[in-house]
């Protein structure tokens, strides 16, 4: 934006029948700034606004992955909305973050993220500090694939009749640092050198092997970044085999919604699972989003899933169509849990029965070219990706 005297200037010379380029020749700027204010696409003394780079979908597709992972790190969802097309670079995402609001409410970064770890009273650095050789406990306990580190030990610490500052004090460091941090997944750099110490000292305590441990635990870092997670709770059938009666905090991969071993939907943090052995549908569904990634990333799959989403008829179109209809499923969903005490009206209910759909869908939108007819004016309704055009 040129100051407001220059652009009055060209105004001036504008309307005592000076050319295009005259102006620019006597004020030296660029034929194509004169002319924007000379046809009035520039207001002097008012800035443009600037285009706005994450669309509406993909704003959707920020304000879900948050709601999936609350403490999620905006420089990882960057990478993930990049894939899928966001043009801007990081300072324009995340000020588009902000003018936005897609973050949940209090939502910051956590400390791993953006400063050194802080010490624990009592714990100097380095974190790699090892205290003296600490026998293995008698009462090993098996990780949960992506169990939270203090869930883990916390685990670790019942089993044995310890608590889990006593178990902490036989350990590195690092790991009061990691357990301190809401995100344990974070990797500072301060803390990637001491981690492999770490692990092995764990390894030792649990008499478990490292590659277990580290396969389970995605405080280690050893899961791959690109792949996006949510927070959820383990399967309770799953861990009830295992002996534990407890809720047991894990991340799993984005598209895994469904226990396919138990026939649980495993839904966001916080939220109820629900028994769909009345709705075998939504188990296959899961399935056949499994299949999709072998073509398709998981970010992809997912935005495609809540373009799916939108597009789906809230009603069916006519009294035949009901038993096809999702809210068909619904009242399933509602009348096989309610036993469990869940209110008929919790949106785990909703986002279960329309995920068949959702994933059918979804599957169109990716593979416009082999959706059949009968899809393809759901698939004219529902907005696109980016990257993918309409058939």
């Amino acid at each position: 934006m040129l100051p407001r005297d220059r652009a009055e200037k060209i105004l001036t010379l504008g309307a005592a029948g000076w050319s295009v380029r005259a102006i620019a020749g006597q004020l030296g700027h660029s034929e194509p700034t004169i002319r924007d204010y000379l046809n009035g696409h520039t207001t002097p003394g008012v800035r443009a606004p600037r285009p706005r780079l994450l669309t509406d979908l993909l704003a959707s597709y920020c304000r879900q992955r948050f709601a999936e992972d609350p403490h999620l790190r905006p420089s990882t969802l960057f990478s993930e909305v990049t894939e899928l097309g966001f043009q801007g670079g990081r300072s324009t995402f995340y000020r588009e973050l902000t003018q936005g609001r897609l973050s949940p409410p209090g939502y910051r970064q956590s400390p791993a993220q953006q400063d050194p770890p802080e010490d624990l009273p009592g714990v100097s650095r380095p974190f790699a500090r090892t205290p003296g050789d600490a026998p293995a406990l008698p009462r090993p306990v098996t990780p949960i694939t992506g169990e939270a580190l203090i869930s883990y030990l916390t685990r670790l610490a019942h089993a044995n009749h310890l608590t889990v500052t006593e178990v902490l004090a036989v350990l590195p460091s690092w790991f009061s640092t990691k357990a301190s941090n809401r995100d344990d997944r974070a990797q500072h750099h301060m803390l990637v050198p001491a981690t492999a110490e770490a692990l092995q000292a764990l390894a030792r305590l649990t008499s478990t092997t490292p590659a277990s441990l580290a396969r389970a635990l995605p405080a280690f870092g050893t899961t791959s970044p690109h792949s996006p997670v949510r927070a959820t709770t383990a399967c309770h059938r799953c861990t009830a085999r295992r002996g534990i009666h407890q809720l047991v905090p894990v991340h799993l991969p984005v598209h895994e919604k469904v226990c396919i071993r138990h026939g649980i939907w495993l839904a966001d943090a916080g939220q109820p699972h629900l028994d769909l052995a009345a709705c075998p549908e939504i188990i296959t569904a899961q399935h056949r989003a499994n299949q999709l990634l072998r073509r398709h990333t998981p970010q992809q799959l997912t935005l495609a899933c809540q373009a799916a989403a939108t597009a789906i008829p809230a009603w069916p179109a006519s009294p035949a169509a009901i038993p096809l209809h999702w809210r068909h499923r619904l009242l399933t969903l509602q009348t096989t849990n309610h036993h469990r005490g869940i209110p008929a009206d919790h949106d785990t209910y909703t986002h279960a029965a329309i995920y068949p759909d959702a994933v059918t869908l979804a599957a169109a939108i990716l593979n416009p070219n082999r959706s059949g007819p009968i899809k393809q004016d759901l698939l004219a309704k529902s907005p696109r990706p980016p990257g993918q055009q309409k058939p």
